[in-house]
C-alpha cells in the first residue's frame, strides 16, 4: 500500500513537471511569434478589402456610364413617360444596384477600421510599432473618406430618383427637364472629382499594405 502511494506521489509530481514544462514551451511560442501572425493576416485581410474596394468603385463608375443608356431608352420606347411614373424604367434598377453597391461599400469601411484597431493593438518588438499606427492611421483615414463619399453618393442617387419621377407629373415642363439635366451634370463632375481622390488614397493604402507585408515577410526570413 505504501509503494502504491509513493508511486501516486512521483506520478502526481511528474505530470505537474510535464504540465510545466508545457506551459513554459506555449510560453516561449508566443514570445517567438510576438504577434506577428496576427498582424501578417490582418496585412493579407487589408489587401483582399482594399482589392474589393477598388472592384466595388470601378462596378460603381460603369454603373453610372450605363445610366445614360438606360434614360435614352426610356425617352425613345416610353412617349408619355409613364415608366418614370409607376417606377419600371431601367433607370431605377440602375439606380437600386447603385444604392445596393453603397451597402457593400459601407460593409467595407467597417473592415477597414476594425483593421486598423487590430494594427493598433499590436505589442510585439518585431515590427516597428509607429510604423503600424501610421498605417492604421492612414486605413482611418480612408475609412473617413470613404463614408463621406458614400453619405454624398447616396444622396445624390436620391435626387436622381426624385427628378426621374418628376419628369413623369402632369406639370413637368421642357425646362424642368434641361434645368435637372444640367443639376444632374454639375452634381457628376463632383461626384468625379470624389472618385479622383478616393483613387489617390487606394494608391497610398496599396503602397502601406505592400510595404507592411514585405517587412513581414524579412522579418520572417530573418527568424528562419
Amino acid at each position: 500500500m505504501g509503494d502504491n502511494k509513493k508511486t501516486r506521489g512521483v506520478f502526481r509530481a511528474g505530470m505537474l513537471l510535464l504540465l510545466l514544462s508545457l506551459g513554459s514551451a506555449a510560453l516561449l511560442l508566443g514570445c517567438e511569434s510576438d504577434g506577428i501572425e496576427t498582424i501578417m493576416e490582418t496585412a493579407n485581410e487589408l489587401e483582399e478589402t482594399h482589392g474589393q474596394t477598388v472592384e466595388e468603385l470601378n462596378l460603381l463608375l460603369q454603373e453610372e456610364a450605363e445610366l445614360q443608356t438606360d434614360f435614352e431608352e426610356t425617352l425613345e420606347t416610353d412617349d408619355d413617360l409613364s415608366t418614370l411614373g409607376d417606377g419600371t424604367s431601367p433607370v431605377f434598377s440602375n439606380l437600386s444596384d447603385r444604392k445596393e453597391r453603397m451597402e457593400r461599400l459601407g460593409e467595407l469601411e467597417e473592415a477597414f477600421a476594425a483593421h486598423a484597431e487590430t494594427l493598433r493593438d499590436y505589442t510585439g518588438s518585431q515590427l516597428d510599432a509607429e510604423a503600424l499606427d501610421s498605417l492604421a492611421g492612414d486605413v482611418d483615414r480612408f475609412s473617413e473618406i470613404l463614408g463621406t463619399f458614400r453619405g454624398e453618393y447616396e444622396e445624390n442617387l436620391e435626387e436622381k430618383e426624385r427628378y426621374f419621377e418628376s419628369l413623369a407629373a402632369e406639370d413637368a415642363t421642357y425646362d424642368i427637364f434641361t434645368d435637372g439635366i444640367h443639376q444632374l451634370n454639375e452634381q457628376h463632375e463632383i461626384m468625379r472629382e470624389h472618385f479622383y481622390g478616393l483613387d489617390e488614397e487606394l494608391s497610398l493604402l496599396a503602397q502601406g499594405i505592400e510595404e507592411l507585408q514585405q517587412t513581414i515577410q524579412e522579418r520572417q526570413e530573418e527568424e528562419e
